[in-house]
């Protein structure tokens, strides 16, 4: 990836003077539009005079993005981004700063609010599979050994018709999932809903949902809730907790 910098020439002297660092930040799994605040960062490189940087490092699957860097502010040039991975990443430019208008926004209405949902973890979920850890009920004579139940969770956040869906995590039943999703809402008082299920050959089964309402003047970010059932027995308490972190804005370009 290349910036768009036609035109401009430097000579070898300028460009080690530029001391350049890339840095990879974990964003949403659904960001479209750039960031504006300060993310979790995963992996940089040092700061160095050199043409050249090469970082390497082994992430977990998810969206991240990498930003080129300088040491001293203000400085701009031209620079030329290759990344390589083991798996096809979809790797694109993050041009715009918002969703844009169109001759549709008239109709179908603009983003009020941007939210960004953060599942932390879940704790105490139901176990429906029987390949977890094996106990022994008698550890001095060697006998009746059984098989605790487990689940392969994953987590799937729904905001006005988007979704954002978590990979598996394997044999657990307290997964620190740990994702987020950025969406930019048209209609406020509509809830986020967050489903787990558990994943399995066939058919995967309900574990659990929680429904959520978020506005900008709400001082507390992060809540830990029951999980209900779904349909007509949603008022039903299902086993497990979840922990969840919401951060809402009138303004689109503040997260």
């Amino acid at each position: 990836m290349r910036e768009k910098a036609a035109g401009w020439k430097r000579t070898v002297r300028e460009w080690w003077e530029v001391r350049q660092v890339v840095c990879r930040l974990k964003v949403e799994l659904n960001r479209k539009y750039r960031m504006h605040t300060a993310q979790q960062k995963v992996a940089g490189s040092i700061y160095i005079n050199s043409r050249c940087v090469f970082l390497r490092k082994e992430l977990t699957e998810g969206r991240y993005v990498i930003i080129p860097t300088t040491f001293d502010p203000g400085q701009q040039s031209g620079f030329l981004l290759r990344v390589f991975t083991d798996v096809p990443s979809d790797c694109k430019e993050l041009s715009l700063d918002d969703p844009p208008q169109t001759c549709w926004t008239g109709l179908c209405g603009y983003p009020q609010l941007v939210t960004q949902v953060h599942v932390i973890s879940a704790e105490g979920l139901q176990g429906q599979d029987s390949n977890g850890e094996l106990h022994c009920l008698n550890p001095h004579r060697k006998r009746y050994l059984t098989r605790s139940q487990a689940s392969d969770p994953y987590v799937i956040i729904t905001c006005e018709g988007e979704r954002v869906r978590s990979p598996v995590h394997k044999d657990t039943r307290s997964p620190n999932f740990d994702i987020k999703g950025l969406f930019y809402r048209k209609k406020p008082k509509e809830g986020i809903h967050i489903e787990i299920y558990n994943k399995n050959v066939i058919v995967d089964t309900f574990l659990g949902q929680v429904t959520l309402f978020s506005d900008p003047n709400e001082r507390q970010e992060q809540h830990t809730l029951h999980l209900r059932d779904k349909g007509s027995r949603q008022d039903n308490d299902l086993p497990g907790t979840l922990t969840v972190r919401l951060i809402t804005s009138t303004t689109l370009v503040n997260i």
